[in-house]
């Protein structure tokens, strides 16, 4: 199902709070599918009053709800951008309000432990979904799927990951308890990408 949001063009199951249920929208009133606005930036709601209460897709696009984000430039809430993080680093000069705006009116994704939404060309990625082992090779110009997910792998930290997972002679892992985001650039393609696990 396409989801109609510029930075997140993954599955809607992988959207944090979204209900495929219909549900009731208390912004507009209309039934529809929707969020659960329990995590959701309300202005016009205390955290009390948020609880059980749903918000559909329309009404987070057009800013009537919205949601925080942990990104690689910084913590994202209706302030703006702030360091909290060691990953968090200085967004990149002339980054665009506009993003800014547009990715609190986009969904969180389901995570372990916390979301870490990626940048590039001074702008935020799209989140396209996450990826397997096999994956990373069916993706792979030359069939590489190390060497991609050592090209979107960007912390040093993460990278052992694919070679802690392979088998003694084995040049792909089968699989791993971890769960790889995948982010693509909207203005020029790249993928990036980083993993959690529980």
């Amino acid at each position: 199902m396409p989801t109609g949001f510029h930075y997140f063009l993954g599955p809607a199951k992988e959207m944090a709070g979204w209900s495929d249920q219909v549900v009731h929208c208390w912004y507009c009133g209309q039934e529809h599918a929707g969020f659960r606005l329990d995590d959701a930036s309300c202005r016009d709601l205390t955290e009390r009053e948020r609880a059980g209460k749903f918000g559909c897709m329309d009404c987070l696009r057009q800013g009537r709800f919205e949601f925080w984000h942990d990104t690689d430039i910084g913590l994202l809430d209706e302030e703006g951008l702030t360091h909290v993080y060691k990953h968090n680093g200085p967004p990149p000069d002339g980054f665009p309000v506009e993003s800014l705006v547009g990715l609190r009116r986009t969904p969180q994704i389901v995570t372990w432990q916390q979301e870490l939404w990626l940048t590039h060309c001074r702008d935020f990625m799209a989140y396209l979904g996450t990826w397997e082992p096999k994956d990373f090779v069916a993706h792979a110009r030359d069939g590489n799927g190390r060497g991609l997910f050592l090209l979107m792998t960007r912390s040093d930290e993460e990278r052992f990951l694919w070679d802690s997972c392979c088998d003694a002679g084995a040049d792909v892992p089968t699989g791993w308890r971890a769960t790889y985001y995948v982010f693509q650039c909207r203005h020029c393609g790249a993928l990036a990408g980083n993993w959690d696990c529980d």
